[in-house]
């Protein structure tokens, strides 16, 4: 079907010749990200730190501001206001605060909100995290993520060879670490939604890897591997290029609309999803790539100071 061939065959764009300015990028941003992770710049969601969360609807159209200005007067200034529909009705508010109340100190937002508007407002639900929650779930959620990298890397290893595994799995991490990063950046929530993006991101990287590494395992066995890996690798990206750009383009149809549409923690799934695409692109390319010819050179190497060594044994 060459309608879809967006890119000729016959393409030749040098980018494994260009990776070290890339990697060097990569290397500076994935710093920056884990010091910035490690000093607490994340903006952990309720599900994290633990908290309330609160539907309410108004008898009448309320301005986000206003109903900010609301929950800020009743002690909540830090808490997250969004509204639910087009009406301007119904708002989620998210505090950091709880509503258990065991010493009765402490007035709970729901009913400090309905003492102050009386009918004007009617709670639709109350979900309340406990801190201890909270750090079991952050814990649960480091866990998933270290769990589903193994798992990815064992596929990985498994099916390829030792010169590809080690590239798509510091692709995958690397990926993952930009995609906090995006949280870091926007200072959007850090949910457990946030983690479903992050393994939906890394799975698609390492689909679109595993593409690449089949076309050059595929160029290797018709050829007999007479070019060497970095030709083999360039030009096997050149090839897929098409089929790349095809696959991002479909999925950005069906995420962009929800980003536009939608608001709170599915914007912020969507958001990251489009970020994640264009950085598993640039991962399979600049990361996965290049370590993969590196492996591979280093295994060269290795195998002909074996071979070098053998003759000066026997002759001793």
């Amino acid at each position: 079907m060459k309608f879809f061939t967006l890119i000729p065959a016959n393409t030749k764009i040098d980018f494994i010749g260009k990776f070290k300015y890339f990697f060097a990028l990569s290397v500076v941003t994935f710093v920056l990200v884990i010091w910035k992770v490690s000093q607490g710049g994340l903006n952990f969601g309720v599900d994290f730190t633990g908290g309330t969360v609160i539907q309410a609807r108004f008898n009448k159209g309320q301005n986000a501001e206003t109903v900010r200005n609301i929950i800020s007067d009743l002690g909540e200034a830090e808490a997250s206001v969004v509204a639910l529909g087009t009406e301007n009705t119904d708002y989620l508010i998210t505090s950091r605060s709880h509503t258990e109340n065991t010493d009765n100190t402490k007035t709970p937002l729901n009913q400090k909100l309905t003492e102050k508007l009386g009918s004007d407002v009617q709670i639709l639900s109350v979900d309340v995290v406990g801190p201890k929650v909270g750090a079991d779930l952050k814990k649960a959620a480091i866990l998933s993520l270290v769990y589903s990298i193994l798992l990815i890397a064992a596929y990985i290893w498994l099916r390829f060879d030792f010169r590809f595994a080690p590239g798509a799995t510091i692709a995958m991490v690397h990926d993952l670490i930009m995609a906090t990063g995006f949280y870091l950046l926007t200072g959007r929530e850090f949910t457990i939604t946030a983690i479903a993006a992050l393994l939906t991101i890394a799975g698609y990287s390492v689909n679109d890897t595993i593409v690449i590494y089949d076309r050059v395992r595929e160029m290797n066995k018709l050829g007999g591997g007479a070019l060497p890996l970095a030709e083999t690798i360039n030009k096997a990206i050149n090839l897929t290029l098409s089929r790349t750009i095809l696959t991002a383009a479909l999925t950005l149809i069906s995420v962009i609309p929800i980003a536009i549409f939608c608001t709170g923690e599915l914007q912020s799934f969507a958001l990251a999803m489009c970020f994640g695409i264009f950085v598993g692109i640039y991962s399979t390319i600049y990361i996965a790539s290049p370590f993969t010819i590196y492996v591979a050179k280093f295994m060269e190497n290795k195998e002909q100071s074996r071979t070098t060594s053998k003759p000066a044994k026997a002759k001793a």
